[in-house]
């Protein structure tokens, strides 16, 4: 499943570097845990960034499926669509409380990764992930889109469990 999850984020996002998968596993496994101190706070911080926000990008689908029951939940089409920050605030802090990851796990999916590079699957050379690895924490700590990354796809997302996603867009439809 993470196989083939990174090969499609690698079809998207072709100038992924290793940091950024490296995020996209630890998404996949973490979730959205690191990101919430403070409720208030992560809602202050998502209205700020979505009223920052430019218009959806070229194919930019509403949520992205990372894995283990959870989405990237793209913040322009959502806009686009007028939800509410504080839905999709409620349905991140919700995730990020029930989020439980295991590094073991977490360290299976960087041997998947390795393999990927190793076979020339990635779009970046295995030496590249080699260093990358040899330079992060064995603590696996969270890490940030590499400036790569950031400039060529404005990333605005937040990890939010898929099914509280596709549950919350039935009712819109329902309701709407």
């Amino acid at each position: 499943m993470l196989e083939e999850i990174l090969l499609q984020q690698f079809i998207l996002y072709p100038k992924m570097d290793p940091q950024d998968a490296v995020k996209l596993i630890y998404q996949q496994e973490f979730g959205p845990e690191h990101m919430i101190a403070n409720e208030k706070k992560a809602l202050a911080q998502l209205k700020q960034e979505m009223a920052a926000l430019g218009p959806v990008m070229d194919g930019e689908a509403l949520y992205e499926s990372i894995g283990n029951g959870l989405c990237r939940l793209n913040l322009r089409p959502c806009l686009r669509r007028g939800v509410p920050a504080e839905d999709i605030c409620r349905m991140f802090v919700e995730t990020a409380q029930s989020a439980k990851g295991d590094k073991k796990r977490f360290w299976q999916g960087i041997r998947v990764l390795q393999k990927l590079a190793e076979e020339g699957e990635t779009p970046f050379d295995p030496v590249e992930l080699d260093v990358f690895l040899v330079h992060y924490p064995s603590k696996a700590p969270a890490v940030h889109h590499s400036l790569v990354y950031q400039i060529a796809y404005q990333p605005a997302y937040r990890v939010i469990a898929q099914k509280k996603v596709k549950d919350y867009f039935t009712r819109v439809r329902e309701n709407g």
